[in-house]
């Protein structure tokens, strides 16, 4: 029998959190954490870019998630509520980095949806998601600082208390109390 939306992402959750507690700085940039619905097939095929791109940077699994993939979510739910993510921009990419003064959210909508008979995601280079893609692959191939602060298309959100670790553990208490 299939894991529930529920069961399925609070495991994963559990695993994200696990990995940013034993591997809390191994000097990837960035995370990147995809926030879609079962139906949003563009979304994950725009996180399997990621993924494989991640791979080849060598990347951890905490470095890239997702979650509502299998369905809504409370714990989709508990992290657009709890870092006061925009629920309109859904589907979207949140590329969360260590800033000066805390954490660095920024946040992109996604297409929603299945891709259309022939259709692709071809755009010049243009779309948000690909750019930051790029600045993150050069980032990590050249060992630069990665700055997101100019990308177009990207909301940003500050963070100023804790670690990706601590944000991450919040959540999963809020999830578990609800779901008891």
């Amino acid at each position: 029998m299939p894991q529930s939306p529920d069961s399925h992402d609070l495991d994963k959750l559990n695993r994200w959190h696990e990995g940013l507690n034993s591997n809390p700085s191994e000097g990837f940039p960035v995370c990147a954490l995809f926030l879609t619905s079962g139906e949003d097939r563009r979304a994950h095929d725009i996180f399997r870019i990621y993924r494989a791109a991640f791979e080849e940077l060598g990347a951890g699994f905490h470095d890239l998630v997702i979650f509502g993939q299998h369905g809504l979510s409370s714990t989709r739910a508990a992290l657009i509520t709890g870092w006061g993510l925009s629920s309109t921009q859904m589907p979207s990419l949140v590329l969360i980095a260590v800033g000066e003064n805390g954490l660095v959210l920024n946040t992109t909508g996604l297409p929603a949806g299945a891709l259309a008979e022939g259709e692709t995601e071809e755009d010049g280079g243009k779309i948000p998601w690909r750019i930051a893609l790029e600045a993150i692959k050069r980032s990590v191939e050249q060992g630069s600082q990665l700055s997101l602060d100019r990308m177009k298309g990207f909301e940003r959100t500050d963070l100023p208390d804790g670690t990706l670790a601590d944000m991450v553990g919040i959540v999963k208490i809020q999830v578990e109390a609800a779901g008891t």
